[in-house]
């Protein structure tokens, strides 16, 4: 593969894991260059500094300086770097951490070549993403990189309820990205902007309300699907999104009943 290679530093305290991942990927033929392995936080910090890698994969937890507190001392003087994080089973506050400081790819130890080409490919495309942002360019594909849309979609349809769902807590408590960035991947992967997306969700699930509790009064039904103690402005959305009332709709399901 010609052009410009992707630089890696990888990183783990654990040699055989280092020495495992390094000769499992053919990196050159895949399009990227193996700077350096690293066994602690501190050489790692000296490499991506020697380096300048696009990409480090780092383990989680590792003595005296963790992955988190790699990333944080890296971002004093690298915002670039992308960082793709080594996690093994019941480290799910670690990683939250980290998506904290802006990771999202991961890899679960032991992991086989196919993951992690993966992960390297979705921290490619982020990069050639803000590439073509910054150059002006729209993109009209989104690939891989845009996962989070995914966690959004599936979060809205299991949390659709929660009062304070909308794209500044998303942006804040879920995905920790840029909320107009977020809408606007949002708005081009779905073709919805997020709140139409949310409130046609919860509409649905209004109408499954009704179809179990018939006798159900408009203040409760809010209440349970998210509109919150606001029966007045749920209403108003019913009726925007269905054309009819939802006494009206009550009525119209009694009868098909």
């Amino acid at each position: 593969m010609g052009g410009y290679r992707r630089k890696v530093v990888l990183v783990d305290d654990e040699k055989a894991v280092v020495e495992s991942m390094s000769r499992i990927v053919d990196w050159e033929s895949e399009g990227f260059e193996l700077s350096a392995t690293c066994l602690n936080g501190f050489k790692a910090l000296d490499a991506i500094r020697r380096f300048q890698p696009d990409i480090v994969i780092t383990d989680i937890r590792m003595p005296v300086m963790d992955g988190i507190e790699l990333i944080k001392r890296t971002r004093e003087f690298d915002s670039q770097v992308t960082f793709i994080i080594l996690s093994g089973y019941g480290e799910f506050e670690l990683a939250k951490r980290a998506m904290k400081e802006g990771v999202r790819e991961f890899l679960l130890k032991p992991c086989g070549e196919e993951e992690i080409l993966e992960a390297l490919k979705n921290s490619c495309e982020k990069y050639e993403m803000s590439d073509r942002e910054g150059s002006g360019e729209d993109g009209e594909e989104i690939g891989q990189s845009q996962d989070f849309v995914d966690v959004i979609i599936n979060y809205v349809e299991t949390h659709y309820f929660e009062e304070c769902l909308n794209l500044k807590w998303i942006a804040r408590e879920l995905v920790f990205l840029n909320e107009d960035y977020i809408g606007r991947r949002f708005h081009q992967k779905t073709g919805s902007r997020f709140t139409t997306y949310l409130n046609e969700v919860r509409i649905r699930k209004v109408k499954e309300y009704i179809r179990t509790h018939s006798d159900a009064g408009n203040e409760q039904i809010a209440s349970a699907v998210g509109f919150g103690n606001n029966p007045k402005y749920f209403e108003k959305v019913f009726k925007k999104y269905t054309g009819c009332t939802p006494k009206e709709y009550r009525g119209k399901e009694k009868q098909t009943k």
